[in-house]
């Protein structure tokens, strides 16, 4: 049958964890080359946090398997990276980018621009999209490792009353056994 393995399970459940192995070493790769090529002194703040935030979510996706996030987690992470980004579309910045715009705004890079009118720059935002996604997994990853750290919060069940074998109560519910058949042996 097309589209299955030897196994006759469908391919594409492996699918997302392709995309996320290909993704986590592209992210890994890009966040190191970058700081490696601009180690000579054009490194800025943004510029650092902009890729090592990269570099630590691609090590993270390819890692993903191994961490298991909880609803809480998603609850935390997600609405700060939502929050972050159009947070930081409020202040205005005099950084790179969109030099015909004299109130840029956006972290790390400015994707929105105003006072000769307004201009949003996809490129850049998506860029900046990327990054508040990242520090939302680096964050959800957080909350799972504190997570798993925490001690254990379901509630203690009382399993005194099932003491003892089952045998004796099997013995107990059935009196008479005169025509039970033990797989033919009387």
């Amino acid at each position: 049958m097309r589209g299955e393995d030897a196994r006759g399970a469908g391919l594409w459940p492996s699918i997302p964890a392709v995309l996320r192995v290909m993704t986590g070493w592209f992210f890994l790769g890009i966040g190191l080359l970058d700081l490696a090529v601009e180690m000579d002194g054009g490194l800025t703040a943004e510029y650092l946090l902009f890729h090592v935030v990269l570099a630590v979510s691609g090590v993270l996706l390819l890692t993903r398997h191994k961490l298991n996030s909880s609803r809480a987690g998603h609850l935390v992470a997600w609405p700060v990276a939502l929050a972050g980004l159009g947070l930081s579309a409020l202040p205005e910045s005099a950084r790179c980018c969109m030099a015909a715009y004299p109130r840029r705004r956006g972290y790390p890079f400015p994707f929105l621009g105003t006072g000769a009118g307004t201009h949003v720059d996809p490129k850049y935002l998506v860029i900046d999209v990327i990054f508040w996604g990242c520090v939302g997994l680096v964050l959800l990853t957080l909350v799972a490792v504190v997570e798993r750290r925490m001690p254990e919060r379901r509630t203690p069940v009382d399993l005194t009353r099932y003491g003892g074998h089952a045998e004796a109560y099997a013995y107990a519910a059935t009196p008479d056994r005169t025509d039970e058949n033990v797989g033919g042996l009387t």
